[in-house]
């Protein structure tokens, strides 16, 4: 059960950030479709394996869209608490029954430059520019972690057996669009069952939070700074980014992997100026697809920020 805080009417989830990474990294693992030769895929491993990139990546990987995603826990508080989530949004006309969910950004650490919202930003930034792919965090909509399991983990578990049949979930043309061959992920119940924000400005300190409804809807940012956009589904966020899997547009190849890694993360003319690329990341090496593997590595390590990518697979 969700846990209530002694000193406040606050509820906490009753789960961890890393729970929410790995039901998700489980659920989208399955989620492949042989038929249509691309999936889903973690993308990173640790350093002492980042010259020995997987041969399945290398071999059969025709081009691959990176994404990312900091996975976050809610808190929550009824509508009759007196906090300053819920002040706020009265103030600004924002509903708040019968409770409003929230989370928190993340503090840096001393050995940190930037704060993990800002990379997250600047990731964003970056990939939106060159239609690359995207960046967001994503929480889901459940505090207690009985229910968050049900829907999520024994869900995918309980449809795997579809895929044997090269159909993915229970209806191909209700997934896929058979025209334009467009993924319709809002088609899945889990995927609605999480909120995805876009980090939408960068911030001077962490002592902010964003907040939403039961549904992830009726954002708001909790700062001077501005509102954002607004929030969507875990569903619209991946179908933004997978498109339509058949066409060449916004793929990475194996060929120019390393050079689009260098393009897109180190510091550019008219972009921030920093490198985002650690100043010890490798460089003598022409394999592409393991540096990428390292650069998600890092992430994962330094800021909890989680490299995916699209893989599209040779026939």
């Amino acid at each position: 059960m969700a846990k209530t805080n002694k000193n406040s009417l606050r509820l906490d989830a009753d789960f961890t950030e890393d729970n929410v990474g790995f039901a998700l990294e489980s659920f989208l693992a399955i989620l492949s479709f042989p038929c249509f030769r691309f999936s889903i895929e973690p993308f990173s491993r640790g350093r002492e394996r980042w010259l020995g990139a997987d041969a399945r990546l290398k071999g059969n990987m025709v081009g691959f869209k990176p994404f990312y995603m900091q996975f976050k826990r809610p808190s929550a508080y009824p509508d009759a608490s007196t906090a300053k989530i819920i002040d706020d949004r009265k103030s600004w006309k924002l509903p708040v029954a019968p409770h409003t969910l929230y989370f928190k950004l993340r503090e840096k650490r001393s050995s940190h430059k930037d704060y993990q919202h800002n990379i997250l930003y600047r990731l964003r930034q970056r990939l939106v520019k060159r239609q690359l792919g995207d960046a967001a965090y994503v929480c889901p909509l459940f505090l207690d972690r009985s229910d968050y399991r049900f829907h999520v983990h024994v869900a995918g578990l309980l449809r795997w057996l579809y895929f044997w049949r090269c159909v993915p979930w229970e209806r191909k043309d209700t997934l896929i669009h058979s025209s334009s061959g467009t993924v319709r992920y809002n088609a899945i119940p889990v995927m609605q069952e999480h909120v995805s924000i876009p980090p939408h400005d960068k911030v001077t300190s962490a002592k902010h939070s964003y907040s939403f409804t039961k549904d992830g809807t009726h954002l708001f940012f909790h700062s001077p700074l501005s509102l954002p956009e607004g929030s969507d589904t875990l569903a619209n966020f991946l179908t933004g980014i997978v498109g339509n899997p058949q066409s060449d547009d916004g793929f990475i190849s194996p060929e120019k992997a390393q050079g689009m890694l260098r393009e897109i993360f180190s510091s550019a003319e008219g972009e921030d100026r920093d490198n985002l690329l650690p100043d010890d990341f490798p460089r003598n090496t022409e394999d592409g697809i393991a540096s990428w593997l390292h650069w998600g590595d890092y992430l994962k390590t330094e800021h909890q920020i989680e490299q995916f990518a699209l893989v599209r697979w040779a026939d």
